[in-house]
């Protein structure tokens, strides 16, 4: 790859997937911002939970209802959606490559 980047030529796949493996880190860290914030918001006594027992799905769901005015949870269900789309579109080419040969 950097012996063509060197030549001055691109390929769209390698960096397609090296933007998508920044933002699912962006995405990462946002899941860990959204966390504390929950834990920090909860009075009970538990609230380690929210760092560790707690899944994905209910921590975007009542991160949401709490601070509706975020960006946060669209922004991680977006990323992981265009993640879904980029690895079958990857698929999708790698299978389109097999089938010319």
């Amino acid at each position: 790859m950097f012996a063509a980047l060197q030549k001055g030529r691109t390929h769209m796949v390698p960096v397609a997937f090296s933007a998508i493996v920044i933002l699912a880190l962006l995405s990462g860290a946002f899941y860990f911002v959204m966390r504390i914030r929950l834990m920090k918001a909860d009075s009970a006594r538990d609230r380690i939970e929210w760092l560790s027992f707690r899944s994905s799905d209910e921590i975007l769901e009542t991160y949401d209802a709490l601070f509706p005015a975020s960006a946060l949870p669209r922004f991680c269900r977006f990323v992981f959606w265009m993640t879904v789309v980029f690895a079958v579109v990857l698929c999708g080419m790698i299978v389109g490559r097999l089938l010319t040969r």
